[in-house]
């Protein structure tokens, strides 16, 4: 069986086959965060996304500006083996296409198909493979997902689910390579990937076919990786895992990022009492965010050590709201930037890929801490308890909704009971298109919401 045929019949198993509750609970709990990264970004991203996507029709459109801000800030999921965000394009693609008559249990179904067919291709064809060549494998892999998604949402059967999957696989592409203090192109790659995956599935359900044999045959960039053989797709779930960041900003320093946190004095450090702030991570890591100031962009400013550390130590928080022009020239983040070191550590260079560990040594005039974090807060081995994923939802989402309802939409999500579409129409599908009402509590406060953009 080729690897095109083994993840769609992976996607329509999880359509039709009962779902364990704890499945079910990882779902909810991503999807709730998928929602939360795409308010903030569009709270921040909607005007510069708008213009490339005037010419498009209405759900490429859809898709195309959810992948932009459900990934703008950096703060979807990510599974660490794979290097792979499945969120910011499973959820616009889903979207994209949601039927009138969709219930909350069918959604719910087809976001963690999108799931697992993204993930299990990364595993197949090796997500770590890809990024060392510069891909970005979520741009590549997740629209597999994506189109899968689309296509058990609306009820089609496996041959066009498996040509959707193709057709997104033969039409792949997304590159990381190349700086980001003078290019801000990096903010569109999950909305282009998210639109292919759309495409890809309205091909096919069109009639158009793809090639089922791409991920098999020897000349594909995207092949199955040699020693993972036909068949050895994982028999488990991968969604449970995936990591959540409960910071903004890469992965490579989420444990960092909470080790600062836990070190930090209640009223902060004073300011140039830091005298050297030293970041040890992985090797596979640590050269990528050591990017010392100046920092040029918030897309830059995201992948550095120098900067997300800066601003956790004197903030007290990392959130995309710390990324703004103000806080990339702010002279006392500059002057803690300039301090804070980046090295690699044997044992945590030993333990990666499976951990993406941190260690971090603060020297102060009264002494010196340190703090260790193997699994950062969201991945797998310490996950995220609701409240704080209701927490960061309502952080996330408060500026667009007002707090109050941002705390409503994130438990509405969440609950035991999840009125799933009911929510996405109302809150999450205006913002890529539609009109977008103030609620009394927003009026009253003041507070921005979409559609002015």
């Amino acid at each position: 069986m080729s690897l095109v045929a083994e993840l769609a019949a992976r996607a329509h198993s999880v359509g039709s086959r009962p779902v364990p509750p704890a499945i079910r609970a990882a779902a909810r709990a991503h999807l709730t965060d998928a929602v939360g990264a795409l308010i903030a970004g569009h709270t921040t991203l909607a005007g510069v996304a708008r213009t490339v996507s005037a010419g498009y029709g209405d759900t490429r459109r859809t898709a195309f500006l959810g992948g932009v801000y459900a990934h703008g800030w950096e703060t979807g999921d990510i599974h660490r083996g794979s290097v792979l965000c499945p969120g910011c394009v499973v959820l616009p693609a889903t979207l994209a296409v949601l039927p009138a008559n969709a219930s909350s249990d069918g959604y719910e179904r087809a976001f963690l198909a999108g799931y697992e067919v993204a993930l299990a291709a990364a595993a197949a064809i090796g997500g770590e493979r890809l990024i060392r060549r510069g891909w970005w494998p979520t741009a590549l892999l997740a629209p597999l997902g994506g189109a899968a998604a689309a296509s058990v949402l609306l009820g089609r059967p496996p041959a066009v689910t498996a040509s959707a999957i193709a057709l997104a696989a033969q039409h792949a592409g997304g590159s990381i390579a190349g700086a980001t203090d003078q290019a801000d192109g990096k903010y569109l790659l999950a909305g282009f990937a998210a639109e292919r995956a759309v495409t890809a599935f309205l091909a096919a359900d069109s009639g158009w076919t793809g090639p089922l044999d791409i991920l098999d045959d020897p000349r594909s960039p995207l092949r199955r990786s040699e020693g993972r053989s036909e068949g050895a797709l994982p028999e488990a779930f991968l969604l449970p895992e995936t990591s959540l960041k409960p910071h903004a900003g890469a992965k490579h320093l989420q444990g960092a990022i909470d080790a600062v946190l836990s070190l930090r004095p209640p009223e902060g450090w004073p300011r140039s009492s830091v005298r050297r702030l030293r970041c040890l991570l992985p090797a596979q890591l640590a050269g990528i965010v050591d990017r010392p100031p100046p920092f040029g962009s918030a897309l830059s400013a995201l992948g550095s050590a120098q900067f997300v550390l800066a601003v956790s130590a004197l903030r007290g928080h990392c959130t995309p709201w710390d990324f703004d022009d103000g806080a990339l020239s702010d002279e006392a983040v500059l002057e803690l930037a300039r301090v804070v070191e980046v090295r690699s550590a044997d044992d945590l260079t030993a333990a990666y890929p499976a951990k993406w560990g941190a260690r971090v040594e603060v020297a102060t005039a009264s002494g010196a801490v340190s703090a260790d974090r193997l699994d950062a807060r969201g991945d797998p081995g310490n996950p995220l308890p609701d409240h704080e994923i209701v927490g960061k939802f309502t952080t996330l989402a408060a500026r667009e909704l007002g707090p109050v309802r941002a705390r409503e939409v994130a438990e509405s999500l969440l609950g035991p009971d999840p009125s799933t579409v009911p929510v996405l129409r109302e809150h999450v599908l205006p913002l890529l298109g539609g009109s977008f009402g103030r609620s009394p509590e927003n009026a009253a406060a003041g507070v921005r919401t979409g559609g002015s953009s």
